[in-house]
């Protein structure tokens, strides 16, 4: 029998398996680490050498997206890239951290000045959106993820503005104080611009957050962002993006999810920070366009207790005491880490075992695992840090339910999430409810300030990080349920034909299995994006407003017109797990 991603699939279900190895047919090939790309030798770029914008008044700034050169490691040769330039530092690689404030609008302008792209070879022309003029001046669409935005100035994939215009975003900051990020989201190669470096983080500041320590939290310079990435380089230090292997679709660039083989951290590969012995608060990104992290904090062999402190859209109501710290692609987690009581010179290195495809992929090289164990490490001095005791309570208003008795939501809607294959088990697409990105009648229309449930309902093998625009959300619950037997009931046998089964997809009440598990202490708070696991059902209480159902929202600006939802895998998001909803 031929043994694709689905047979594997099915027999597990059958044997009751909720974790299984898929076929290695990720984006990881042949390429070793260059010689002389040692851990641990670079130091990190800090918030002050990364740039900032300060947006805490108001006002305008412009950002220039320009081609430059980044070493990513001083055994490297330089590496082209794309970055965002403006702020305090002329960057190469990345952007500046713009530092906004709570109802305090502001206006960016984005310049487009980009020209050859570092990894034009790759660009798939069978992708929606992409075109011939991408390799030599390709388009910009900017993406303020988790911002409380208008459809205009959201940075939708169809929204792209060419080499040599711009665009002028307008940012309400109508939101609670939260870790957002702004990336390019160009249709069919938001994966190439974002691998290339356009990438920066965004704060909001409020009276929970001011940033300067009053509330007991770490300010600057015991502050810092953490923009976590996988890369992959070829000998001369360009940028590596390996070739599509698959057989049957070998002959597309495109390839199901990138894995590189080189972490890279705020732009420097493998890096250390010195700390102070005291608190630090990191602001952690996964910027990875597939890798999921299991994050955890090893000294002298043993693993370290830290604590997170906040997720996408805002603080948590108190610090939640962790060991391991899983991220999906796009989600982010501000933690706290406290060094006061290691001794100077104690090295604290910062790991990750989360398999690739995630969770079901191998572990070993040899079995065709693409690890990343090690992230960055932090070196004890013997300097005094932050020793302000952290706060048990982080916010003036705690996070409540969305959705309870007296605020039923107005509807439950089944969201579906399945892989294309063709006849040799090899992924032609990825689709939300089995159809292409804005294929006719495909929107779900949403009332606005309507409280709604969504069922995530992951039919692959693999974990999907999925993102709303323009929201914040709740998780509810996830449970598992028989995924071979709801596919075949909804879409029949491989190869699936796109845009085939019913819309909207039928319930999955009838194929559950066991019961609901709420979310982990640290998933309780405000969320834009969340992990749906393969073989379960995430539930999702969803506001389309500031005012949905009378709750209490994350966000206080109300806005009508399209928006996208997707899979944050980039790979999956340009091919074509992308879906439109409209709040009318």
């Amino acid at each position: 029998m031929e043994i694709t991603r689905r047979t594997l699939f099915e027999a597990s279900a059958a044997a009751g398996v909720g974790v299984f190895l898929a076929p290695a047919i990720t984006s990881t090939a042949a390429a070793a680490v260059l010689p002389g790309v040692t851990p641990f030798t670079e130091q990190l770029p800090t918030l002050a050498q990364l740039g900032v914008i300060d947006a805490t008044g108001g006002g305008s700034a412009t950002i220039e997206m320009v081609n430059a050169t980044h070493q990513f490691h001083s055994a490297m040769t330089a590496t082209p890239t794309f970055a965002y330039r403006g702020g305090t530092v002329s960057q190469n690689y990345l952007g500046s951290v713009i530092v906004a404030k709570q109802g305090v609008p502001f206006d960016l302008t984005m310049v487009n000045s980009l020209g050859a792209h570092p990894l034009a070879s790759a660009i798939d022309y069978e992708l929606a959106g992409a075109v011939a003029a991408d390799a030599t001046g390709p388009r910009a669409s900017v993406h303020l993820h988790g911002g409380n935005t208008s459809p205009g100035n959201d940075g939708d994939p169809t929204d792209t503005f060419a080499a040599g215009a711009s665009k002028t975003y307008r940012y309400e900051n109508s939101q609670e104080a939260s870790g957002l990020w702004y990336h390019d989201h160009a249709l069919g190669i938001t994966r190439l611009n974002v691998y290339a470096g356009l990438a920066g983080g965004y704060l909001v500041r409020n009276g929970d957050d001011p940033g300067d320590g009053t509330t007991g939290l770490p300010p600057a310079p015991f502050e810092e962002p953490l923009i976590i990435q996988d890369r992959m380089f070829n000998g001369d230090g360009t940028f590596l993006y390996p070739p599509n292997e698959n057989p049957g679709t070998a002959s597309r660039p495109w390839a199901p999810e990138f894995f590189g083989d080189v972490a890279t951290v705020n732009g420097k590969a493998w890096p250390n920070l010195d700390v102070a012995r005291g608190k630090y608060r990191f602001r952690v990104y996964n910027g990875s366009n597939a890798r999921f992290y299991n994050l955890k904090l090893k000294s002298a062999g043993q693993a370290n207790t830290f604590f997170q402190i906040g997720s996408d859209g805002g603080l948590l109501n108190a610090p939640v005491p962790l060991r391991t710290l899983l991220l999906g692609p796009g989600e982010r987690a501000d933690i706290v880490i406290d060094f006061a009581g290691l001794t100077p010179g104690a090295k604290v290195v910062l790991t990750n075992d989360a398999r690739v495809p995630f969770p079901g992929g191998a572990r070993a090289v040899r079995r065709g695992g693409s690890p990343l164990p090690q992230i960055m490490q932090f070196s004890v001095t013997s300097a005094p840090g932050w020793t302000e005791p952290l706060p048990a309570t982080l916010r003036a208003v705690p996070i409540t339910p969305l959705a309870a008795a007296a605020r039923p939501v107005a509807a439950v809607r089944t969201m579906t999430m399945v892989e294309n294959l063709n006849t040799l088990g090899s992924p032609l697409m990825a689709l939300l409810n089995n159809r292409t990105f804005e294929a006719p009648g495909a929107a779900t229309t949403v009332g606005t300030n309507a409280l709604e449930q969504w069922d995530l309902v992951n039919t692959t093998v693999d974990a999907h990080p999925i993102h709303l625009h323009f929201t914040q959300f709740q998780v509810l619950n996830r449970q598992k349920f028989d995924s071979a037997g709801y596919l075949a009931a909804n879409y029949g046998p491989q190869p699936l034909a796109p845009d085939g089964g019913s819309f909207p997809p039928p319930a999955v009440a009838a194929f559950l299995r066991g019961v609901p598990q709420v979310p982990p202490a640290n998933e309780r708070g405000w969320k834009d994006a969340v992990i749906a696991m393969p073989g379960e059902v995430t539930r999702i209480v969803v506001p389309f407003g500031a005012n949905a159902g009378g709750s209490v929202t994350a966000f206080q600006t109300s806005f009508t017109g399209p928006y996208v939802w997707h899979c944050h895998i980039l790979e999956h998001e340009d091919n074509d797990m992308m879906a439109r909803y409209v709040i009318a």
